[in-house]
């Protein structure tokens, strides 16, 4: 080595590397309020819904998913048993003001770094409840605003269900008349649940993999079975009216 690669190699290495900057983290009441936003293109993706059981092994189903911006939503849920037709849900999504404020009123909200889903970088909002228990995170692409993975937590902090993108193109041509809603009758249900009848005072509710149930008490809605705060509250809501 001569004497001239030899000073510059010395005076390369004390040079310290510049970091690359961080990225800003966005409040977390700006960050859900674009992910429960109208997306501003159509997209196609494909989810992966996965419950999981104590003590057992978590179960799953593929939820084809088509969007259009003006909120029209279609969800196609693939049933696991072969030749069977597949479930498709079309409805119009929920004013983003309206669903913030549910959420800001039920639960405690914070961002952290989230990690990269289908090869797009992420923040997590994490959804605390009063008492401090962690009962949602959403992962939100850090581009677009899209929700791209969510999960839901027990009270004991273990993981009750799983909702990630495991393949998305957008933007994506969807044709509108694929997506046309239709009024909802009765109460709103979550995704992918459908109403499955009637007894014992209550009616009953399931997506195949959980359940749940509305009845009514002392002249009030009360909602029992698998759903997390805000979810029971849209129901009592919609059930009310």
């Amino acid at each position: 080595m001569t004497t001239f690669s030899l000073a510059v190699l010395l005076t390369l290495t004390a040079v310290p590397l510049q970091a690359r900057p961080r990225a800003p983290r966005p409040g977390a009441e700006e960050l859900l309020l674009k992910a429960l936003a109208a997306p501003a293109t159509s997209y196609a993706a494909v989810e992966r819904v996965q419950v999981f059981f104590s003590g057992k092994k978590p179960k799953a189903v593929k939820v084809n998913i088509f969007a259009l911006p003006d909120g029209r939503i279609r969800r196609e849920v693939i049933p696991t048993k072969k030749k069977a037709v597949p479930f498709v849900q079309v409805r119009d999504r929920e004013a983003a003001e309206a669903a913030l404020s549910r959420l800001r009123g039920l639960y405690d909200l914070s961002v952290s770094t989230g990690g990269v889903v289908v090869k797009r970088k992420t923040w997590r909002i994490n959804l605390h409840r009063k008492t401090g228990v962690l009962r949602r995170s959403l992962w939100v692409d850090r581009a677009s605003g899209l929700l791209m993975k969510r999960e839901t937590y027990r009270n004991d902090g273990s993981l009750a269900r799983r909702e990630r993108l495991v393949k998305l193109e957008m933007p994506a041509f969807v044709a509108p008349g694929s997506v046309k809603s239709t009024p909802e009758r009765g109460p709103w249900a979550p995704d992918g649940f459908v109403f499955t009848g009637e007894g014992g005072g209550a009616r009953h509710y399931s997506n195949g993999l959980e359940s749940y149930s509305i009845s009514e008490a002392e002249g009030k809605v009360v909602v029992s079975g698998d759903l997390a705060e805000d979810d029971a509250a849209r129901v009592r809501e919609t059930a009310s009216r």
